[in-house]
């Protein structure tokens, strides 16, 4: 099982690596090159100035890459085909967390290494397979805590979900269903009540070590607007004013 595994990453990465340079960069894709020319702090002001609706993460795991890989095409992606891959082996180790039967386990990790969709956002140079890749991070490592219950791995769920909700700030859908599944689970089940006092203290530090980003640029998630006028609107604006 571990060769068919391997295969079907190898397979993942081949798919992913295909004609990756060979596009000229979309036009979020050169946004993303022009704004990690700037140092950190710069980046972090910027994304605050101009209400950009994603956080740093990414572009600070962009810009270290570039100063070591150079600035080409092929180079600006391929942070997401390493993210793709290895959301890809994510998942075979959360199926299995799961105790889906491990033929199972290399079938999910097979469709996701196939998905057009994963592929697609794989081969751009946007923070998307870098999400897709922590949140599955953050399931994995939340629920080895739960069943196991020691530190390291509670950590490791805290920083997933930390490195999570610097990418891209619908991370918190994963972190509030994990909840979700946490408080209801001990609700209905007597014996998981003695992990809910642990995952409630795991969720205050995360929230703590968040708190510092959601204070400075938490109003970009409800003042932003987008970065242009709407087609429709200059459309109705241009019947009335010909009216």
């Amino acid at each position: 099982m571990r060769v068919t595994l391997l295969a079907v990453l190898l397979l993942a990465f081949a798919l992913r690596a295909a004609n990756l340079g060979g596009q000229e960069l979309r036009g979020d894709e050169a946004f993303g090159y022009f704004f990690v020319q700037n140092d950190y702090a710069v980046i972090v002001g910027d994304t605050i100035a101009l209400r950009e609706p994603h956080p740093v993460a990414s572009y600070f795991v962009l810009k270290s890459w570039l100063a070591l890989a150079g600035e080409s095409e092929f180079s600006l992606r391929f942070p997401g085909l390493w993210w793709g891959v290895l959301a890809a082996a994510l998942l075979y180790r959360l199926a299995r967390r799961l105790n889906f039967r491990p033929w199972l386990a290399v079938l999910a990790t097979l469709l996701l290494a196939l998905s057009p969709y994963a592929i697609w956002h794989s081969q751009d140079a946007r923070m998307y397979a870098m999400s897709l890749a922590l949140t599955t991070a953050t399931v994995y490592f939340a629920l080895e805590a739960l069943q196991r219950q020691r530190w390291p791995w509670a950590a490791a769920y805290i920083a997933a979900g930390w490195l999570a909700l610097h990418t891209h700030y619908y991370a918190a859908f994963v972190i509030v269903a994990l909840n979700l599944f946490v408080i209801g689970r001990s609700l209905v089940t007597p014996r998981a009540r003695l992990g809910l006092i642990p995952w409630l203290r795991w969720q205050a530090i995360l929230f703590v070590l968040y708190l510092p980003w959601l204070v400075r640029a938490g109003f970009i998630l409800t003042d932003y607007s987008g970065n242009g006028d709407s087609p429709a609107l200059l459309d109705a604006a241009d019947r009335k004013s010909v009216v």
